[in-house]
């Protein structure tokens, strides 16, 4: 009957060994699953993250990539579009340049015709000064000629008349000479003094 007991005993025990492995193992392997569950857990929300943080970096990046190219666009249509008006600027540059070499090169002949009639008149009214004097300068030894011509003109009617009054007064004084005859004639008194009366012509002393 002891034996008995003791063989009922020992499978027994192993049952509840044999259950208590169970447990045991039963628990680790909760346990592991646990564990790897939060693992899987831990690690699908950390690779979503940096997914998350991947894709928005590469978002921001595609963004600002996006907004140098536009702004080199923009800045690329502002120099083309200031090499527009510099290139206006030159063109508006040249026609008033060649409007003003147009508007000197006609001002060019009208100041030229302008020097030549200037030039002109000045030479016309040099030679008519030049024949005025010359004129004049003839005209001047040609008067005095003239005037010499009449003043002795007038001279050679004055001899005459001058010659010929004397002469008619010696004709008048003959007669009355000849009529009151020799008696009448005084004789020139002679001088006292030959040699006092020499430098006096008449012979007395005043």
């Amino acid at each position: 009957m002891a034996t008995a007991r003791k063989a009922a005993k020992k499978p027994a025990a192993k049952k509840s060994a044999a259950k208590k492995a169970t447990k045991k193992t039963t628990a680790r392997k909760a346990a592991t699953k646990s564990a790897t569950t939060k693992r899987v857990a831990a690690r699908k929300p950390a690779a979503k993250k940096s997914a998350a943080k991947k894709t928005a970096a590469k978002k921001t990046a595609a963004k600002r990539t996006a907004a140098k190219k536009t702004a080199a666009r923009k800045g690329a249509v502002k120099k083309t579009a200031a090499k527009k008006g510099a290139a206006k600027k030159a063109t508006a540059r040249k026609a008033s340049g060649k409007k003003t070499a147009r508007k000197a090169a006609a001002k060019k002949p009208m100041a030229a015709r302008k020097a030549v009639k200037k030039t002109a008149a000045k030479k016309g009214a040099a030679k008519k000064g030049a024949a005025k004097k010359a004129t004049a300068r003839k005209a001047a030894p040609a008067k005095k000629a003239t005037a010499k011509k009449a003043s002795t003109k007038k001279v050679a009617a004055k001899k005459p008349v001058v010659k010929k009054a004397p002469a008619t007064k010696a004709a008048a004084k003959k007669p009355a000479a000849k009529k009151n005859g020799a008696a009448t004639a005084t004789p020139a008194p002679k001088p006292l003094n030959p040699a006092a009366a020499w430098p006096f012509p008449t012979g007395n002393r005043p």
